[in-house]
């Protein structure tokens, strides 16, 4: 099945979410020496993520060192604004005449295989379903098919309940993906 191109833009949002979903939640700023260090916290440890030349002017630094925060905080909030727009979008097809409001179905499928491909969703298989390493597409696809009791993604557009199982799956990624 023949997925839609993604634009440029498309892309780099995936491979930030990417790096967010794979990267520490937990950002911090030590002073070593006088020098002011980013550092990452996963589990009960943390770790020297980077360090900041003496000589680097302050603005610059403090750019990197909010980095971190900053993108989860923009992604969060782009994140809680398209669920926004994307509810009120709803809502005003539902009031539309009926000649508009006929949609194209969802190709669940082909959702699907593109979210068998994305590396955090990979991740969130791998820690909440137990897939095995290593985490390949394949694999995913694989295990998406286990937990949802198919035989090919197909039935995803063919079957009610299976799609309603797609959607539920896809909702506690995106539940695990902003927990973080």
């Amino acid at each position: 099945m023949n997925q839609p191109d993604l634009s440029p833009q498309q892309k780099r949002m995936n491979a930030i979410r990417n790096r967010i979903a794979l990267a520490a939640r937990d950002w911090g700023i030590q002073s070593d020496g006088g020098r002011l260090c980013l550092t990452a916290a996963i589990g009960e440890g943390s770790f020297l993520v980077a360090t900041i030349a003496d000589e680097a002017p302050i603005g610059e630094s403090e750019l990197v060192l909010s980095a971190p925060g900053d993108l989860i905080w923009l992604l969060e909030t782009y994140d809680a604004l398209a669920g926004r727009f994307r509810m009120l979008r709803a809502e005003l097809r539902r009031h539309a005449p009926p000649q508009q409001q006929r949609r194209e179905p969802k190709d669940y499928a082909a959702e699907c295989a593109m979210k068998c491909a994305e590396p955090a969703f990979k991740k969130f298989l791998e820690e909440c379903h137990g897939l095995a390493r290593p985490l390949t597409d394949d694999r995913a696809a694989t295990k998406v098919r286990s937990i949802l009791n198919i035989g090919s993604r197909a039935e995803l557009n063919d079957d009610p309940a299976a799609a309603a199982r797609w959607q539920d799956l896809r909702s506690a990624f995106d539940s695990w993906r902003r927990r973080g």
